[in-house]
């Protein structure tokens, strides 16, 4: 989940003082949802026999996706855990890795989504929210969001893009980690992610057209793992929307270009790439920022905004850097307080802004911006300006 570091951050671990050698043990929690509906979720293993794996050819491609989704069932089932211990010793790896000594065990806590859960069928039908990571980046870097989002009676489905994030843990406990070289140079760097974008943008579409199949009564899964009761049947098909942190956001975008059957979207502090920054998008769309990045400092933002056509809007989150947009604004200052990584680690990964302040804006914002825009509350307005808050600044 750590990855997609800048120079500054690298060079703030080489500056910060040295860890205390003592072992300290550290439970990371998520905080509490704050819908009124219990979560469900099932992890799906898909698998795309038309598509050869462009990171291993030999191989057809194939994803892991979760879905959350509310339940009336609050105990009946075990809970999800946040992310599997090899998930999490990768993520582990990843720190290390870019040079944060690590003094101690730790662990992260589970989620609040129960396994397999049957689906609440007495609210009829339910909206979409398809959800993409950044670059490297597992599903499970963002569960604070997607289970709130459920929470409020959304249907998430979060993707991880297989041989591109850190980890992905298939069925049975096979780990592929990414394949993806250190680019040596831009030109490297400009070249991965442009494939990294084909690739997310066909998985995206793959990923749809499974859920029509799932929302039609057959079970998409590749290892016949049976679906949750009701589940089917509370897949609101007209209304699906998609939000990204980081190359995810602009996944989210180029989705939105390429498929019309992803009605809105929102890219959380990630550069655009793709034929939509000349195109546009006649949706709604949303920008959101960290604290020095917006349209004045990112020309794809700029080129987005003169071709867009439809509903748009940009906000900046005073405070925040880069890796607020995901559950690392959680796990960073948390081992950091445990002494388990430097603290000055913090202010260069997730900024000065607290992580609940951050996490509950961030929650608000996607959650009215979804509301309106997929039309679940016709007496709210069409953006989410009723939210504003001293740190969610609008950008004209």
């Amino acid at each position: 989940m750590i990855l997609l570091l800048t120079s500054a951050a690298v060079d703030a671990v080489a500056r910060a003082e040295p860890v205390p050698s003592r072992q300290v043990s550290a439970v990371v929690t998520l905080p509490e949802p704050t819908g009124s509906d219990a979560i469900g979720v099932v992890d799906l293993h898909l698998v795309d026999p038309s598509r050869h794996d462009p990171y291993v050819p030999a191989r057809a491609r194939e994803l892991m996706v979760s879905i959350w989704y509310p339940t009336a069932d609050r105990a009946a089932t075990p809970v999800r855990p946040w992310a599997s211990e090899q998930v999490t010793t990768a993520y582990t790896a990843g720190l290390t890795k870019i040079g944060a000594p690590m003094a101690g065990s730790w662990t992260l806590a589970p989620s609040h989504g129960r396994v397999d859960a049957a689906a609440d069928s007495a609210g009829g039908r339910r909206p979409i929210v398809l959800f993409s990571p950044g670059l490297g980046m597992p599903r499970e870097a963002s569960t604070a969001q997607a289970e709130d989002l459920a929470s409020h009676g959304f249907v998430v489905v979060a993707m991880s893009h297989t041989y591109e994030s850190l980890a992905t843990e298939f069925p049975g406990g096979r780990l592929e980690k990414s394949v993806l070289p250190r680019a040596a140079n831009i030109d490297q760097a400009k070249a991965q992610i442009e494939q990294a974008m084909r690739v997310r943008v066909a998985d995206t579409r793959f990923v749809l057209d499974r859920l029509a199949d799932l929302g039609a009564g057959a079970d998409p899964d590749a290892d016949g793992h049976p679906l949750p009761a009701h589940l089917a049947g509370i897949f609101d098909l007209s209304k699906i929307a998609m939000f990204g942190h980081s190359l995810g956001g602009a996944t989210a975008a180029q989705v939105m270009h390429d498929d019309r059957r992803v009605a809105a979207g929102v890219d959380l502090d990630g550069t655009l790439w793709g034929s939509v920054l000349t195109d546009g998008l006649d949706r709604p769309f949303v920008l959101i920022g960290s604290t020095d990045h917006g349209r004045a400092q990112d020309r794809s933002w700029q080129q987005f905004w003169a071709a867009d056509r439809g509903p748009k809007l940009e906000f900046r989150l005073d405070g925040s850097q880069h890796h607020s947009f995901c559950d690392n604004q959680l796990i960073v200052p948390a081992l950091a307080a445990a002494g388990v990584i430097p603290a000055d680690f913090t202010p260069e990964m997730v900024g000065t802004i607290t992580p609940q302040d951050s996490l509950d804006l961030q929650r608000g914002y996607l959650r009215t911006f979804f509301d309106t825009t997929l039309g679940r509350y016709d007496d709210l307005p069409k953006s989410p300006a009723t939210l504003l808050h001293p740190e969610m600044t609008p950008v004209p």
